[in-house]
């Protein structure tokens, strides 16, 4: 699903997936599993980056039906264009990642956490979005640090705060080295 907040920040800089994938990052499709070692993702990253396009474009098409019908004078956005995926791959070998970023959804549980981070109702235990394994966090979890840790308008200060902790561990890891 596309997010409605495209722009987050004084500078009307767009965050979509095209954006991410120009500043470097790559985009892999949803994990499935692990199997000889390699991570094994679906294949059907490219359809879901088109169905999230078109939800976009339909959704930014309402908004200026709304403008036009209420006779708002705005001018005419730039819209962002179509992701480009390419061929993703399907077999990952784990150990070329240094940073990996799981978007799980709005899942308290997600199925692809060990166990051992669950609580006995199948929820993700943790510290503030610190879990028991080093190097292993999470956010957006309802009361992560605060009411309004679900929310984008609250995610924020969670982030900041979270962002401390992980650069602490990655000091930690760089000092062992």
């Amino acid at each position: 699903m596309p997010s409605p907040q495209l722009i987050g920040t004084p500078d009307r800089r767009t965050l979509d997936l095209g954006t991410l994938r120009q500043g470097g990052v790559e985009l892999v499709g949803r994990l499935v599993g692990f199997s000889g070692g390699r991570l094994q993702c679906a294949g059907s990253l490219a359809n879901l980056v088109a169905n999230a396009d078109l939800k976009q474009a339909r959704l930014l098409e309402q908004v200026d039906e709304f403008i036009a019908r209420a006779g708002v004078a705005a001018s005419k956005p730039d819209r962002p264009p179509p992701t480009d995926v390419d061929k993703p791959p399907t077999s990952l070998d784990p150990c070329r990642f240094h940073t990996v970023v799981w978007a799980t959804g709005h899942r308290h549980s997600p199925p692809q956490v060990d166990p051992v981070h669950l609580d006995r109702r199948g929820r993700i235990v943790h510290d503030g979005g610190i879990l028991r394994t080093a190097g292993l966090f999470a956010i957006g979890l309802p009361f992560l640090r605060r009411r309004s840790s679900t929310f984008l308008s609250g995610i924020g200060r969670d982030a900041v705060e979270l962002s401390i902790e992980i650069r602490k561990h990655l000091d930690r890891v760089a000092a062992a080295a």
